[in-house]
């Protein structure tokens, strides 16, 4: 796919920053409408959920990696979560300055109920794409994560 330069005075590449976020945000808003707010969770808490549930252990700051957030937001969803019994703090066990999350069954539970129901709603969400659409636009986005994790 050929790189694209924006230059001023045609701004495309900014419009496309700013329907990407504003589509991701429309996504995010209808998964925790139909399915997490009647389950009192965030999108963050659910992200945090489902990436220390798919890891079965993981350190904390893999975890704010893999969801996109700073240690500091973890630390607060973590502390929520592990009020509710959802998830438990470990030390690691090779090095006992470092936390490892893991989810309690309880936990376990609630993201097994969770992922078929966000998947349909997720799907909902981009059913408006045909199937080979959505397939060009994952590839792209894809795409797009590699050249800017290159980048680093």
């Amino acid at each position: 796919m050929a790189a694209h330069r924006d230059t001023p005075g045609h701004p495309v590449a900014t419009e496309a920053v700013l329907h990407l976020h504003r589509a991701a945000n429309a996504v995010r808003q209808h998964v925790e409408q139909v399915v997490l707010r009647p389950r009192q969770l965030t999108w963050t808490g659910f992200v945090v959920l489902r990436t220390v549930w798919a890891a079965r252990r993981m350190e904390t700051r893999h975890v704010a990696e893999h969801a996109g957030i700073s240690k500091a937001t973890l630390t607060g969803v973590v502390d929520t979560l592990s009020g509710r019994g959802l998830v438990r703090r470990d030390h690691h066990p090779d090095d006992g300055r470092l936390v490892v999350l893991q989810l309690t069954r309880k936990g376990q539970r609630l993201v097994r109920e969770l992922l078929p129901e966000s998947q349909t709603a997720e799907a909902f969400a981009l059913s408006y794409l045909e199937p080979a659409q959505l397939a060009l636009m994952t590839a792209a986005l894809r795409g797009l994560i590699e050249h800017l994790e290159r980048a680093r």
